[in-house]
């Protein structure tokens, strides 16, 4: 398994920094695995930067490689957010 993110947990004590992974990536036999706990709800489906690590990570697990690695116009910045309106269809 290779971490590729991790977060401090909020419910644990701040003081630990305890450090929890969030987005990994497993070699598992002749496939792959991507994995990550973040994108829990629509918030998070909108993030600009969530839109583009869970492209790339799907991606990299269907064909062992990312093409993706240009940054879209629209992604957040340390100083702001970006975000896209999601739309749910439920057919």
């Amino acid at each position: 398994m290779t971490i590729l993110a991790t977060a401090v947990s909020s419910i644990k004590d701040p003081k630990l920094e305890q450090k929890e992974p969030v987005v990994m990536v497993i070699n598992y036999g002749k496939g792959r695995v991507f994995h990550t706990t973040l994108g829990h709800d629509t918030e998070a489906f909108e993030c600009v930067g969530f839109i583009t690590l869970l492209k790339r990570g799907v991606e990299w697990a269907a064909k062992g490689e990312v093409t993706q690695l240009g940054l879209p116009q629209d992604f957040p910045s340390a100083n702001s957010v970006s975000s896209r309106v999601f739309v749910y269809n439920n057919k």
